[in-house]
């Protein structure tokens, strides 16, 4: 028999409580590593570009879950944000520079002088021997130096 008080107010139920749900960290694991991928992959055009992207919905995704108390890393998830933004903003920037070169060299007779070094090139190829294959491929490179237009218009 109990005391009297005992127990007084409290319910048994026979049910024990549930442990918490396990943090899901899984996104700000990805940003991290989708950002790391991006730094290293940021000075090729597509690649760096579509990593950071991902690095950064990743990310985003990864706080969104550490706000809602489901996951425990927001620094991994913010580091992963920070570095797929700066490498998707470095390599857009980069992109642009090179397509904006790339449209100027051919704009200034580039295309043409490359066509004409791809010609020399397989001519040079029929030469009869390896000797003479580097000699004539030589010559190639040094008339599309001659060649190459000048951008700056100075020459």
């Amino acid at each position: 028999m109990s005391a009297p008080g005992e127990g007084y107010g409290q319910w048994n139920t026979g049910a024990q409580a549930l442990p918490p749900p396990k943090p899901k960290n899984g996104m700000g694991v990805a940003a991290l590593v989708f950002g790391i991928l991006a730094v290293l992959t940021f000075w090729l055009p597509i690649v760096g570009l579509v990593l950071g992207l991902i690095a950064v919905v990743f990310g985003v995704v990864g706080r969104g879950r550490v706000r809602a108390q489901r996951a425990t890393n927001g620094g991994m998830a913010l580091t992963g944000l920070i570095l797929g933004l700066l490498v998707f903003l470095v390599n857009a920037v980069l992109s642009i520079a090179l397509f904006l070169f790339g449209f100027a060299f051919i704009n200034v007779g580039g295309g043409n002088t490359l066509e004409q070094f791809q010609q020399c090139i397989s001519q040079a190829r029929s030469a009869p021997n390896p000797a003479a294959v580097q000699q004539a491929a030589e010559q190639c490179a040094g008339q599309f130096g001659q060649q190459l237009p000048s951008v700056t218009g100075g020459q």
